[in-house]
């Protein structure tokens, strides 16, 4: 009620000049007085939804009995014009009329609008937590994390300037945990898929950590969380604590699937709904996760979790499910049942459509592998050629190509391993004796599938590609003590063959260049088990195999590089960059190593730079001095300065004279 009054006699008549509770309801039907009570009716109980309308809140003007496309009402609450103005702004009265809701104090602010715009000042910028800060490094630098002891740290890659530094600079170790006498997490870590988020286990739940300086952004409650999952594009991350409920009202689900930015819980699954883990496969763009069960493969859509069309896909005893990396093609395999041989299928999401279907005869074992640009699947077996006799196949699945071809590679060697080259055409194989087998590589061409080379009697188990292809590193684990080989894919040489004693992981940082191999233990092992924990620590290389730095860690658990998400360029962008590199950039990427060179220098070595530095400033100097005498040494040779100063003859001459000459009786 507003303070303002008139005042007539002894009563005051106060005046009311709030109008919140009032809406203006623009374009609706213009109709006569046939139409209008028919009109007004409906308005009253549309609105009427959304609160309760004064007694004579509704008005409806009118010009020479036609309506006038708009109307007036008034609610007993600010609440209900609020929620009138929400629900039926820009909503349809009729197949002719959206509506345009506007409340009344509203149409005042609109009114006292200047003629002229003025733009608003320009607030100070506030910084805010950046997930992907790190990727705006100006050498270009990539990070790792490595868990040892009770120690979780973050470091920046930088083996070059920091050469005498152990090769790298601490970005964030848990400094804030420990002023408050705790840990960063209590067991294992993970990065996301695309790097943004660092989760850490606790007793309660997940933690996740970004930004700059690693803030917590999220925690996750899940008593006695064991292991996890992040999707895709990090939209959502699966938690299990692996144990069942104690009943059916019991909320600790033990398979959890959590919305990462607001930290709800949207779904929760009982242990026995997977049999191993990953329990879900998850669609390249996070819109689908699938599992199978008895007899179905049960695919589940985002956000709301539930099943697709509410119903699974019935596929009577399939095995195992893989997603392309790219597309929205799961693709399954169903092992031979009676008289009914296996079989290998593609089918398209959300339609359900059957892309391909390939039988396959008196095979087992199967395994798929996507490449990871989804252009290719291959599926290996183990078929029966005779009652003696078994082989491998490979059937390869041409994705892009129509009907979906299939190339056949039949091998007689026992198969210890396979391995897409990333993004490329190639693969690589390790066949034959386990005790030195030997290592091939595959192309697949327009129409064939040729092979390429082949690396005789390797001490390899395991194949690690780069991420951009052109090197691949051949490891003998296990009982091969680590034994490495580099292998550069241009010429197919090895660059270096080595050995790091007991090795259990390498990984490749995301540029492809440097590798780092590791011997890790796991974090409840005994410490007393001397085995478990000699050699403990991580060796950085280069990609062609030079050993960059050592370093030795006891109780050591994990490193891992900080993963990137996929570059926003174009293919022909990327090519036109690669061709350009050394015509661009190769002189500045020079004057940056010299520089490195020059800030690792000391004693002798530095005073050595100095001369060579001080020799190269003197012969120039020399250099121009003498092409600046040009003139006057064309005049010493009678005023020609036109003469070639090169045009001049050589004449040897010998002369021999005697000395002595000695006779010597014995």
């Amino acid at each position: 009620m507003g303070d303002e009054y008139e005042e007539f006699g002894e009563q005051r008549l106060t005046i009311n000049d709030d109008f919140r509770n009032v809406v203006i309801v623009d374009n609706i039907p213009i109709v006569d007085q046939k139409k209008y009570e028919k009109l007004c009716s409906v308005l009253r109980r549309n609105f009427g939804k959304h609160g309760k309308v004064t007694k004579d809140g509704f008005h409806m003007p009118t010009v020479d009995g036609k309506s006038l496309g708009y109307c007036f009402i008034e609610f007993e609450t600010r609440e209900g014009a609020n929620t009138a103005q929400a629900e039926k702004n820009n909503k349809k009265l009729d197949k002719d009329h959206k509506m345009k809701v506007t409340k009344w104090n509203d149409v005042d602010t609109f009114l006292d609008a200047p003629e002229t715009y003025e733009a608003p000042e320009k607030p100070e910028f506030e910084s805010n937590v950046t997930h992907t800060s790190w990727l705006l490094d100006h050498f270009g630098r990539d990070q790792f994390l490595i868990r040892y002891a009770k120690e979780t740290q973050i470091y920046w890659n930088d083996p070059y300037r920091k050469a005498n530094d152990e090769g790298r600079v601490l970005q964030y170790g848990g400094e804030r945990e420990k002023s408050r006498d705790k840990v960063w997490t209590e067991s294992y870590t993970a990065w996301s898929s695309k790097g943004s988020y660092l989760a850490t286990f606790h007793r309660p739940g997940i933690k996740i950590w970004g930004g700059d300086d690693f803030q917590a952004l999220g925690r996750f409650i899940h008593d006695g969380v064991n292991i996890i999952a992040w999707s895709p594009n990090e939209k959502y991350i699966v938690t299990s604590n692996n144990k069942d409920r104690k009943g059916p009202k019991d909320p600790n689900w033990c398979i959890q699937i959590w919305d990462v930015k607001t930290q709800k819980m949207m779904r929760g699954f009982d242990k026995a709904m997977t049999r191993s883990w990953p329990a879900f496969k998850w669609s390249h763009d996070d819109r689908f996760f699938a599992r199978t069960g008895d007899g179905v493969i049960s695919i589940y859509e985002t956000p709301h979790m539930g099943l697709l069309d509410k119903k699974s896909v019935k596929v009577d005893g399939v095995a195992n499910i893989e997603w392309c990396p790219s597309q929205n093609i799961l693709a399954y395999w169903v092992p031979e049942q009676l008289n009914v041989p296996a079989k290998v299928a593609l089918i398209e999401l959300p339609s359900r459509k059957l892309i391909r279907e390939k039988h396959l005869y008196s095979v087992s074992d199967v395994k798929m592998h996507w490449q990871s640009a989804g252009d290719y699947l291959c599926v290996k077996m183990a078929r029966k050629k005779t009652k003696k006799t078994t082989v491998q196949n490979f059937e390869i699945f041409r994705l892009k190509e129509k009907n979906v071809p299939v190339e056949i590679l039949e091998m007689e060697d026992e198969v210890i391993a396979f391995a897409w080259e990333p993004k490329g055409h190639r693969f690589a194989l390790i066949h034959g004796n386990p005790a030195r087998p030997d290592v091939s590589f595959y192309r697949l061409k327009k129409k064939t599938l040729e092979k390429i080379k082949t690396l005789e009697a390797r001490s390899a188990n395991c194949l690690f590609w780069s991420p951009n292809g052109d090197y691949i590193v051949l490891g003998g684990l296990g009982d091969k003590n680590g034994q490495l080989d580099f292998v550069d894919t241009s010429d197919w040489t090895t660059t270096v063959s080595t050995e790091h004693i007991m090795c259990t992981d390498v990984e490749w940082d995301p540029s492809g260049r440097y590798v780092i191999t590791s011997v890790t233990q796991p974090i409840d092992v005994d410490q007393h088990n001397f085995r478990a924990t000699m050699e403990n620590g991580y060796k950085l290389w280069t990609c062609s195999g030079q050993l960059l730095q050592s370093i030795s860690a006891d109780q050591f658990y994990q490193v891992l590089w900080r993963p990137r998400p996929q570059t926003l360029l174009p293919p022909d962008k990327r090519k036109e960059v690669k061709n350009n590199l050394k015509d661009k950039y190769w002189r500045q990427f020079e004057i940056e190593d010299d520089e490195i060179r020059q800030s690792q220098l000391s004693g002798a070595a530095r005073e050595r730079e100095n001369w060579k530095t001080a020799w190269k400033v003197f012969r120039q100097r020399a250099v121009e001095e003498y092409n600046a005498d040009a003139n006057a040494r064309a005049e010493l040779r009678d005023g020609n300065v036109t003469d070639d100063e090169n045009d001049y003859e050589e004449t040897e001459i010998v002369h021999s004279e005697e000395i002595s000459k000695e006779i010597t009786y014995v």
